[in-house]
């Protein structure tokens, strides 16, 4: 089976700061989404990072008219193989059972060292308030 779309926690969901980016290369349309076996973390540098671990992820899937042309734009975006990694994950949306797409950090311990604060929620928004 190949995946069917994308699974985004971060930027690329809808109202955050780079949705348009998914919007520009196809994005036919977004449905509510949770991965299991991921915990996320908040990186300094303003965006989040999930990794594989004991928890969930609540996200977004995105459809896209051409999938692979879309990840061609995205895996750039996401700095695939320098800083994540693109890897296939079952997801659980309104419809059912997905396979997705995802952008994973390497591991836990790798979102740490960069100085992530974990998400105990699986809830990541750059339009919410930081707390101290």
């Amino acid at each position: 089976m190949r995946p069917e779309g994308l699974f985004v926690y971060g930027t690329l969901k809808a109202g955050e700061r780079a949705a348009g980016l998914a919007e520009r290369v196809g994005l036919l349309r977004r449905e509510p989404a949770v991965a299991e076996g991921l915990v996320l973390y908040e990186l300094p540098a303003g965006y989040p990072a999930a990794a594989p671990g004991p928890g969930r992820v609540v996200g977004e899937f995105l459809v896209f008219r051409d999938l692979g042309r879309a990840l061609a734009l995205l895996d750039r975006y996401e700095e695939v193989g320098r800083e994540y990694l693109r890897r296939p994950l079952w997801v659980r949306t309104p419809g059912g059972a997905r396979l997705a797409w995802v952008y994973l950090y390497p591991d836990a311990r790798a979102a740490r060292r960069a100085g992530g604060r974990r998400l105990w929620d699986g809830r990541w928004s750059g339009r919410l308030p930081k707390k101290p």
